[in-house]
């Protein structure tokens, strides 16, 4: 997990391979008329879902899994958050479309870090960047090694870019 942390997170959209949006919706907001800073850590679990969703791993993935132990994890959402860390740059409002730019950087034995790009879709400007860690965890909420085929998902997807290491 450290050499994750230590990863600045990049602002170049292209060593990102997936993005979604999401509407900037009037809860969101606090008293200045801004995103509360809060908003922005569901921004990332946005992001993190709607990636595992894309390659197909999401919690129903390893429901037929080939061993026990990715088939007692299947009620499980993929990792418990260990971290979360955000660099706010512009303030986003209401009604603002904003891209999550989303890549896994980094795979260890038991967790997994992603990196989020957040930008204004009208105005291209970047918003804020940040880390989110996970640990997948077992029935007893003990720390287990990452599934081999949530692994080799991620790293077919990722390439090169990936990080690997404890």
């Amino acid at each position: 997990m450290p050499h994750a942390l230590n990863d600045a997170v990049t602002t170049d959209r292209n060593a990102y391979s997936f993005s979604t949006e999401v509407r900037v919706r009037l809860a969101e907001t606090d008293a200045v008329g801004i995103v509360f800073f809060g908003t922005f850590a569901m921004y990332l679990d946005v992001g993190r879902m709607d990636y595992l969703h894309h390659l197909g791993l999401d919690a129903a993935r390893f429901r037929h899994g080939a061993d026990s132990q990715t088939q007692a994890l299947a009620h499980l959402p993929p990792g418990a958050v260990a971290h979360v860390d955000i660099d706010f740059r512009a303030p986003a409002r209401y009604n603002d479309v904003l891209v999550l730019y989303v890549r896994v950087a980094h795979l260890g034995r038991t967790s997994y870090t992603f990196h989020a790009l957040i930008m204004d879709k009208r105005r291209p400007h970047v918003v804020a960047t940040g880390r989110l860690t996970l640990v997948w965890l077992d029935d007893a909420f003990a720390p287990v090694a990452l599934p081999a085929e949530f692994r080799k998902a991620v790293e077919e997807f990722e390439g090169e870019r990936l990080a690997r290491g404890d």
